[in-house]
């Protein structure tokens, strides 16, 4: 999640205001060059709208924009990005900001409508330079090479300055080779993922972010949403479940020929979880190979992230509210509806939010459970 407090505004202020019934909203657009400099603001938009998918595999952040042909000429749509920003009006009269993202235009489709000509513009955010990305000839990492070295020079390589990963001193264990064509984003994510960090995600100014992979139960929440008298909330919140085929038992194997496989299990013994091995009183398995990992603690620790992973998908919510800007990838959120009997954390796994005033945001959350 963003930071809230902004400028000489706290966090609490912010909240407030968030929740007060008379909100004063408005968007703006800027018009960035290839190296995310600004260069001009974009006055035309009609309309556009932001989401956001965490689990998504490549691009997790996409953008439609609705811009008059009149301002469009202004663009140089195979290098210029834009960047939209959320703002609030505060009780005393000044405002705060909130960026959305920082977005590659894709070709714009050309519209008439009562004399005037519009362009409806598809976004996605820097993760499409990777996707595109491809390598040339066969990719060889050596043995004993450092993880962050090797993501850090691939990002460099396709052009990405703006890096924030985590720093680690692990190496990899084994020689990995890549065929010609494989996407720099595919070889990225399968390295970050042999370390338990989390995919490569851009956050809203354009920095490639990952981090180590933090079990939710272990994390703070980061934001409440209630149905109390100064709730955000609209009605028709839905909860899902699905029991049936939760798996209670977890078994990874690393193997390389190179190496002696490795192996990870986890067991859900809790007999609070409804899908525990006591609870259901039968075993039910999930069983992965990797290709490769780091070493036998990483390997232990993906195994209990699969294992609360594929716990989570049992219990999720849908759910809207009135625009809220500062989301961002996998927010920790409180949730509680007296109607529902729902009071629990959530990892927030999408949102989507329409830039005009009024509009409403829409969320879905996985639960946090413990096993």
């Amino acid at each position: 999640m963003q930071e809230i407090a902004q400028g000489q505004y706290s966090k609490d202020e912010i909240i407030k205001m968030l929740h007060s019934p008379s909100r004063v909203i408005k968007f703006r657009y800027d018009l960035l060059d290839r190296n995310d400099k600004k260069i001009g603001k974009l006055d035309s938009v009609l309309n556009g709208e932001i989401t956001m998918n965490s689990l998504a595999i490549n691009i997790k952040r996409t953008g439609k924009f609705k811009i008059k042909e009149s301002e469009f000429k202004d663009i140089d749509w195979l290098n210029d990005k834009v960047q939209p920003f959320c703002m609030f009006k505060m009780p005393d009269g000044g405002w705060i900001e909130y960026p959305m993202g920082i977005f590659l235009l894709s070709s714009p489709t050309k519209k008439e409508k009562n004399s005037v000509v519009y362009r409806d513009i598809e976004a996605y955010d820097g993760l499409k330079i990777l996707l595109d990305d491809k390598f040339d000839k066969r990719y060889t990492i050596q043995e004993k090479s450092s993880y962050l070295k090797v993501i850090t020079d691939i990002l460099l390589g396709a052009g990405v300055t703006k890096i924030n990963i985590t720093e680690t001193d692990l190496m990899l264990r084994t020689t990995k080779e890549f065929e010609i064509g494989t996407e720099k984003l595919r070889v990225i994510n399968e390295l970050l993922q042999e370390i338990n960090y989390t995919s490569l995600w851009v956050d809203e100014n354009g920095h490639y972010t990952a981090k180590p992979y933090i079990l939710p139960n272990e994390r703070e929440v980061e934001y409440t949403y209630a149905d109390d008298e100064l709730s955000v909330m609209y009605p028709g919140i839905e909860e899902e479940l699905d029991l049936f085929d939760i798996p209670n038992k977890f078994v990874i194997v690393a193997s390389n020929p190179e190496n002696l496989p490795l192996v990870s299990r986890y067991e859900n013994l809790n007999p609070r979880s409804v899908t525990s091995i006591p609870s259901r009183q039968r075993v039910i398995v999930d069983y992965r190979e990797v290709d490769d990992i780091a070493n036998q603690k990483a390997l232990d620790e993906y195994t209990k992230r699969i294992a609360y992973e594929a716990s989570q998908i049992f219990g999720y919510v849908n759910f809207n509210t009135a625009i809220v800007p500062f989301h961002s990838y996998s927010d920790l959120l409180e949730i509680k509806n007296s109607t529902l009997g729902i009071e629990s954390s959530y990892v927030e796994t999408s949102w989507r939010m329409r830039l005009q005033a009024g509009a409403q945001m829409e969320h879905t959350a996985r639960r946090v459970i413990q096993i």
